[in-house]
């Protein structure tokens, strides 16, 4: 260290104590901040160590040694030769890494001078170090030095309960409701340092101590229906849920507890109308509206849910809450306001790739291929770069602008195949080979799906896709022989099987055999509407029409796909229901104009029909 940079150094650490605060980069570490909501065993990751709060300190003790909140200030430290030294080492050992060495020092340090600001420096130390055990150590002391300080206290009950030190870690909880000047936030912080621990019975145990001298106070059953709930004990937290409400029936906390009980139990219903009674006495709470909103999403009364997020739609809205809006509107197939809201997203830098990626998809979906382009090539960064790398490819092909779609997945470095991530290059491979489909070059589509499974021998799905590919270009023996590799590796598929089976009667005259296979996809889904359609067309291929129409007609009925109103059109054609086989047709032809079944069938049945 040259003579300069070392009395720089020095002047820095000089500093520490007369300006009453600690100078390392740790006290700018991002990583550490406050909260309550710190569990057993997370090695303070979420651990409020700034230790703020808490009563005051002793006035009668000695003026070093005040246990007093760093925020209010330690008074002046005595800085000795050896003080000196011990802070010199850790706040070189922390610039070199060597956290163990940093650790030992301000810990030495913090014994000698019984002061707080080192006892929370060597705290911090341990989370980069990541050892258990010197945190404990250090938290320890930490809280021997500031017994009255309620943060620290919870800190260190935490750490006992990490380390599985029950009765210890029940005295500073205990602590900690008494030294809190308000028995609810007290009880409330010590009972979620209880909610981190996954043994039903021991998170049982240790709440009914902490409880034991507080059975007066009603919002005890609170917790406790809290507790029950986070174990899925659905009916003791009802039990003590309406035992508190019984007390405190406006409790807006409880009512909300009550919400997702009903909501657990499937009674959207009764949430819906607790909901609508809260958002009508706090019409400006945001969370709840937007709660209301997602209910009534979920249970499809999209008139209702429209007229909160309207509400909600004309405040400055945090950027969570407008994209949760945007996807509850896109639910509602509100695409208009759902744009709006994710364009409102986009102004914020933080989520201006992952509401452009939103956008695209959204206009992708209306078909408004050269918008979504636009939308997907603004995502720079983010989790969404790779699918909207991969929505820009579709859109590029739905276009047919096949030579860029295919240059991206050749060119571009989000389409490299890495050895160590198989299914990013399985998807790729898939992609290309429905760029190829779409283009009609079903050769090198093949080959694409080949490539794949190539890489992935056992995954089904790109055997089924390479098997409905060989369809197209009319190789029904490689269709056979992919899905009766399917078949033979899982005899429950029933989509392979309902695919054979189908393919069979379509293209060949096998009709038995085909209706072997459609029947015992059937067992397994009865419902399966590719399946009902499947039965009833080799039914009509083995001249059983009326049997054909019932199972066309349950199909058809479920969905007015294209392709089930063409074949449900064409049995009730020749079976002379002309009339009403026309009207299936023309419905199905304005929804889905360009289906090659549909229009394949009209032709042949209607071009001598006025």
């Amino acid at each position: 260290m040259h003579s300069k940079q070392l009395f720089l150094f020095l002047i820095s650490i000089l500093a520490v104590f007369a300006l009453g605060g600690c100078a390392s980069q740790l006290d700018n570490e991002q990583a550490i901040h406050s909260g309550d909501n710190f569990k057993a065993g997370d090695n303070l990751k979420h651990i409020p160590i700034n230790a703020t709060s808490g009563k005051k300190p002793n006035k009668k003790q000695p003026h070093a040694h005040q246990s007093v909140s760093i925020a209010s200030g330690q008074p002046p430290q005595k800085l000795t030769a050896s003080l000196l030294y011990d802070l010199m080492l850790a706040e070189l050992a922390m610039q070199r890494g060597d956290y163990t060495l940093a650790f030992k020092q301000y810990y030495h340090a913090a014994e000698k001078t019984r002061d707080s600001r080192l006892a929370k420096k060597a705290t911090r130390v341990t989370l980069f170090s990541k050892d258990d055990e010197q945190t404990f150590k250090a938290v320890e002391l930490w809280s021997e030095i500031q017994p009255d300080n309620i943060d620290v206290q919870l800190i260190f009950a935490s750490s006992l309960l990490a380390k599985k030190q029950d009765t210890l870690a029940m005295k500073h909880l205990q602590k900690v409701v008494a030294l809190s000047d308000d028995f609810s936030e007290g009880f409330k912080r010590s009972v979620s340092t209880l909610s981190a621990i996954d043994d039903k019975d021991r998170a049982n145990r240790l709440f009914e101590q902490l409880a034991k001298n507080y059975a007066d106070k009603p919002l005890v059953k609170f917790y406790q229906a809290k507790l029950a709930f986070k174990f899925s004990d659905y009916l003791s937290a009802e039990t003590y849920l309406e035992q508190f409400l019984a007390v405190e029936p406006n409790n807006t906390d409880a009512l909300l507890l009550k919400v997702d009980l009903l909501k657990k139990q499937n009674k959207s219903g009764q949430a819906i109308k607790i909901l609508d009674e809260l958002v009508s006495k706090q019409p400006d709470n945001t969370s709840l509206r937007l709660e209301l909103s997602r209910l009534l999403v979920r249970s499809k009364q999209y008139k209702q849910a429209e007229q909160h997020i309207q509400v909600l739609a004309k405040k400055d809205l945090p950027p969570e809450i407008l994209f949760t809006i945007s996807l509850l509107s896109i639910e509602m197939n509100q695409l208009d306001e759902a744009k709006q809201f994710l364009q409102r997203l986009n102004a914020y830098r933080l989520y201006a790739s992952e509401s452009a990626y939103f956008i695209g998809q959204l206009e992708a979906s209306r078909k408004n291929y050269v918008e979504a382009e636009k939308w997907f090539k603004q995502v720079k960064n983010g989790k969404y770069t790779f699918e909207a790398f991969v929505g820009l490819v579709m859109v590029y092909a739905q276009q047919e602008k096949f030579a860029q779609a295919l240059g991206l997945l050749e060119h571009s470095t989000a389409s490299k195949y890495h050895s160590d991530n198989i299914k990013r290059s399985t998807d790729l491979l898939q992609i290309k080979a429905e760029v190829y489909s779409q283009a009609k070059d079903y050769t090198k589509a093949y080959d694409s799906y080949t490539e794949a499974l190539s890489l992935a021998p056992d995954n089904h799905d790109i055997l089924y896709n390479r098997a409905m590919l060989a369809e197209k270009f009319g190789r029904i023996d490689l269709l056979e022989k992919d899905l009766q590799t399917i078949i033979s590796a899982d005899p429950k598929d029933n989509q392979a099987l309902n695919a054979l089976g189908y393919t069979l009667a379509d293209r060949t005259t096998r009709y038995q055999e085909a209706r072997q296979y459609i029947e015992r996809a059937l067992l397994i889904d009865p419902d399966d509407i590719a399946t009902l359609d499947s039965m009833g067309w080799v039914l009509y291929k083995m001249g059983k029409h009326k049997e054909a129409l019932n199972y066309l007609k349950k199909a058809y009925d479920k969905d007015q796909d294209a392709e089930i109103a063409a074949h449900y059109g064409e049995v009730l054609w020749v079976s002379g229901q002309t009339q009403y086989a026309k009207k299936i047709w023309q419905k199905a032809l304005k929804k889905e104009p360009e289906d090659q079944v549909l229009t394949s069938v009209m032709a042949r049945y209607l071009k001598n029909v006025d």
